[in-house]
């Protein structure tokens, strides 16, 4: 018998990592729970001894790994109550005892522009508008422990109509993403149940937008919500993450929250340091907040082909390498054990399961592909880069959890960023944004360095949600294929 493991019991004290749970893995899970038959029982791995549902890491009792948090997005949900249950069965039949769920409002929609309306306007301007605030705020409230308000990231400047020359989403500046956010909070706080947490969001690309935010959209909401979220340069530079949350320290705010999530990062670095952050404010502020994190790394890596192979930690980096899956249409070898065996979907593949088609094969649309792997072969792939994703999470966090003087395999800046997070929060400073700056330039050159900047500047520039060069190993030059598409 294979194994079975319990992600969940290995997290301790550490921040915790929230995959986000891509729709088209969901779906398989929950069209078989629907169905019965959504995947045939040939195409089921032989050694699936629970069927597609050992892939619902939510399920404590069948999964074949089972993990207790998970964040899923507006974005890509069923916002039809009447219709998601049945459609998105993994999320709405998850215990909720046993698991956390962080919903994300889908502002980033919005941004991209694939949620069309005015979104400047008050209620009660535009009918259109404030339909789709009501679908996402029932949608949060019937599905999310936790959730964002639905806040406009302002990188949809970035996402430009190609005709018109500007933002897609029809926001033109930084006030106007400001703007709006306030008119959906209050949309939102006027006609919230109660019947899930909100999570303030804090957006801006600059130092003096994120204060500017800060004090003009997340203050005075602030009784309204039980924690906060980060998002801009809030997350993707360290001085920003820190200065903010020290902030909150000082205005008594960081001792009322039960939350604090960081958008879009999963980098192993990233979840030391937010461990450290983690343990300091536990330790000084409030014993019982949690910092949590998401990203959608393992779905895109396997969108583009690639799967989770091994990780690396010694003094000079720590990371989670992954390589281009073998696409192997021949069918000679295939009923041999998948390589990639250290998860528990992989030691229960074998070849055959992966690369399913066979030389002169058709797939589901009547036409030979140019890959060897149908849908279901993704989903698999997913599963499996799904735990090797929050392994390897942990296992950095194992490792700088080692007593002093044995860290092999840690780089010495995130020791030093453990021992100066400890002074930080520890420290009065008087509720001076000014002496936060002061005592978090002190650290510059270290700070700089875990941001990955030469310097700390007010960028404007998102991190990828891979770093390449030291987290990963990936070949990128991959054909689109009729799988690939709908795995995307």
């Amino acid at each position: 018998m294979a194994n079975k493991i319990d992600l969940s019991k290995k997290n301790h004290d550490y921040a915790i990592f929230t995959p986000a749970l891509s729709g088209f893995y969901s779906s398989y899970v929950s069209k078989q729970q629907a169905t019965g038959n959504y995947v045939e029982a040939d195409r089921i791995p032989k050694k699936f001894e629970n069927g597609i549902e050992g892939l619902n890491f939510l399920n404590p009792n069948q999964g074949y790994f089972t993990y207790d948090h998970v964040l899923y997005s507006a974005g890509h949900a069923e916002l039809d109550m009447q219709k998601a249950p049945a459609k998105e069965g993994m999320i709405h039949g998850r215990d909720k005892e046993w698991t956390t769920l962080i919903g994300d409002s889908g502002g980033f929609q919005i941004s991209k522009g694939v949620w069309q309306g005015n979104w400047l306007e008050p209620e009660g301007q535009c009918s259109a508008t404030d339909k789709q605030r009501g679908k996402v705020l029932n949608w949060l409230e019937n599905t999310a422990d936790y959730s964002m308000v639905l806040d406009i990231p302002t990188n949809g400047l970035n996402f430009i109509n190609e005709e018109t020359g500007k933002p897609k989403c029809g926001l033109n500046n930084y006030n106007e993403f400001r703007d709006a956010t306030i008119a959906n909070n209050n949309y939102f706080f006027k006609h919230r149940q109660n019947k899930t947490k909100f999570l303030n969001v804090c957006q801006g690309s600059t130092y003096e937008q994120a204060d500017d935010w800060f004090e003009k959209v997340c203050l005075p909401v602030v009784g309204e919500t039980h924690g906060w979220a980060f998002g801009g340069v809030q997350k993707t530079n360290l001085n920003h993450s820190l200065r903010r949350v020290l902030f909150l320290k000082e205005l008594d705010l960081l001792q009322k929250s039960e939350w604090i999530h960081f958008l879009g990062t999963g980098r192993l670095d990233q979840g030391i340091m937010y461990s450290a952050m983690q343990r300091a404010i536990r330790k000084h502020v409030n014993p019982d907040l949690t910092i949590s994190m998401d990203c959608a790394s393992p779905f895109i890596a396997t969108a583009n082909g690639q799967v989770y192979t091994h990780n690396v930690f010694d003094t000079k980096r720590m990371g989670y390498n992954m390589v281009k899956m073998v696409d192997e249409k021949e069918p000679y070898g295939k009923d041999a054990p998948w390589p990639w065996d250290d998860s528990p979907i992989g030691e229960r593949c074998t070849w055959k399961d992966i690369n399913w088609y066979d030389p002169g094969e058709l797939n589901k649309i009547g036409k030979e592909g140019r890959t060897s792997w149908d849908s279901f072969a993704y989903c698999l792939m997913m599963g499996h880069n799904i735990y090797k994703h929050i392994d390897a999470v942990q296992m950095a966090n194992r490792l700088m959890s080692r007593p002093s003087g044995m860290h092999h395999w840690v780089p010495s800046q995130y020791l030093e960023f453990n021992q100066i997070c400890d002074e930080l929060f520890a420290k009065d400073y008087g509720q001076s944004m000014d002496a936060i700056d002061a005592e978090l330039a002190k650290h510059e050159k270290l700070i700089a360095k875990l941001s990955r900047m030469k310097k700390l500047e007010n960028s404007t520039t998102f991190d990828s949600l891979f770093n390449f060069e030291d987290d990963a190993t990936t070949n990128t030059d991959i054909e689109s294929s009729q799988e690939e598409d709908d795995a995307r």
